[in-house]
Order: C-alpha cells, then structure tokens, then sequence
C-alpha cells in the first residue's frame, strides 16, 4: 500500500513538472540565431536553426527574449565557401553536373552571407507576460526590409 502511495506521488510530481509553462522560439531566417530567454531569475540560450523551433521552460510571470546572430555559424559559412571555392578552382576535375552544383551552393552561401552580414550587430527582443490561463508564449524571429532582427513575442 505504501508502495502504491510513493508511485502515485511520482506521478504526480511528474505530471506537474511537465505542465510548467514554455517560450517556443521559431527562426524565420536563413542562418542560426542565439535566444537569450530570461523569466524570474532563470536564462536560457537556445539556438534554433533557420526554419525550426527551440522551447524554454519558463516560471509565470514577466519574460524577455532577446536575439542575436550566431557568430559560429559565420565561421562554418566563410570555411563551407573556402571549401566551394578550392573544388571551383579544380572546376578541370568536376563533371558538369558537379560543377553546376558548385556554382549553385557558391551562390547560397553568398546569399545567406549577406544576409546574416546585414543582421550582425543588431540585436532586437520582445517580452511579456507568462499567467495561468496563456500558458506559454510564441516568439517569431525575422529580418526587416533592410536586414535588422524583428523579435515578435505573441
């Protein structure tokens, strides 16, 4: 009887940590982003990749995102185009269909490049509030029309 007592308290213990409130973080860019979601004295630094979602479990109350470009991810990009470029170099040894491939992620890469260039050194956030009844938040990360992070928190 004892026994069944503890089970049902476990239970109980995991099914209200399981209940706390979250933030879901979605990237809507084309490079990674570091979010920094802070809520009563606890920080989280999530890292969503470009199109995916990361989620903190947060305690009620006031809440702030705040969103930086990955600076690690620039890094990978410039080595990925130093790769692309050296097999470019060799084009002599590439078929067709491999060199067009090339060309193609070159052209990505510069792209995403670009874009993360006219995001880094901006930083933007968002906050609210976390109660009973919303349980939770959804924050939207973006670029403006000239490349500035926008942090929407819903």
């Amino acid at each position: 009887m004892k026994r069944m007592k503890w089970i049902a308290i476990i239970l109980a213990a995991a099914l209200l940590a399981g209940c706390a409130p979250t933030i879901t973080v979605t990237n809507q860019t084309t490079f990674p982003v570091r979010a920094i979601v802070t809520s009563k004295g606890t920080r989280n630094v999530l890292s969503p990749s470009p199109g995916e979602s990361s989620i903190a479990e947060v305690s009620e109350g006031p809440y702030r995102v705040t969103v930086i470009p990955d600076a690690e991810w620039i890094e990978y990009a410039k080595l990925t185009r130093k790769v692309l470029n050296d097999q470019l170099a060799n084009a002599d040894k590439l078929t067709g269909p491999q060199l067009l491939d090339v060309i193609a992620r070159l052209k990505d890469i510069a792209q995403r490049m670009a874009q993360y260039e006219q995001a880094a050194g901006t930083s933007n956030s968002c906050g609210g509030n976390i109660t009973e009844e919303n349980g939770g938040a959804l924050v939207g990360i973006s670029q403006d029309a000239v490349g500035a992070l926008v942090v929407s928190c819903r």
